[in-house]
């Protein structure tokens, strides 16, 4: 039917301009079929640019999915920065309260349990000093070390303490756990034990263990209602 079309459209245009006779039947059926090959180039042409035109529609909505990834990508980047940030001048805060509490002590008492003593107050202060440059893998050997030494020692708890921490700040958050058992188990009066409980519970959290997670942040708000941080652990069970 296109052809007969065709045909009809060329006889049309040849006999308004008065040429017909001068035409013969096979220069018209080569002139249509030259018009029928131009006319499937064109819709060749014209599918392809559909084609296009889709590919690109496909390609603006994989990047708007990539733009949108991104930017998600990129503040949840800025929210572990500051977090790290916060973690880490909380940390530095806490290891100048504890330089306070603890290196006071030992310039009073320089002979206090006498030489033992003083050995064990120098394998903590080393350690401790590592702590305060943010030598972290110097400073983990250290307080190691001391425990290793000093199992039941006058600053076990705080080597203990400074271990979880130091694990905690680096998003070592599985060894981090660890370490704050550790005080658990063997330090359960220290007053570091609800700050402890919270991270151990926070620690989960980061690692997508929300069951794990609730259960220790509830077993803070339990045993310890009235703390800072059983307030924390309440904004997290909401």
């Amino acid at each position: 039917m296109c052809r007969n079309l065709i045909y009809f459209v060329c006889l049309t245009v040849l006999l308004g301009t008065g040429t017909v006779q001068a035409v013969s039947k096979r220069e018209l059926e080569q002139r249509i079929v030259r018009l029928e090959r131009l006319i499937e180039q064109q819709s060749k042409m014209f599918l392809r640019m559909q084609q296009l035109q889709g590919q690109i529609r496909a390609i603006r909505g994989d990047l708007e999915v990539h733009d949108h990834t991104l930017g998600s990508i990129q503040r949840r980047q800025q929210e572990m920065y500051r977090d790290l940030d916060d973690r880490m001048g909380n940390l530095e805060h806490t290891v100048v309260d504890d330089a306070a509490e603890v290196f006071p002590d030992m310039l009073d008492a320089p002979g206090q349990g006498g030489v033992a003593g003083m050995e064990e107050q120098q394998a903590y202060q080393q350690a401790f000093d590592h702590l305060r440059k943010l030598k972290y893998p110097q400073a983990i050997k250290g307080f190691n070390r001391y425990l290793k030494t000093y199992p039941e020692g006058r600053y076990a708890a705080k080597a203990q303490y400074w271990l979880g921490e130091i694990r905690y700040v680096r998003g070592a958050y599985q060894q981090a756990v660890a370490e704050y058992r550790k005080m658990v188990k063997n330090h359960p009066d220290s007053n570091k034990i609800p700050e402890v409980m919270l991270k151990i519970g926070l620690s989960y959290r980061e690692l997508g263990k929300q069951s794990a997670a609730r259960k220790q942040l509830s077993a803070l708000v339990v045993r310890f209602p009235d703390s800072p941080e059983a307030a924390e652990a309440g904004k997290y069970l909401k």
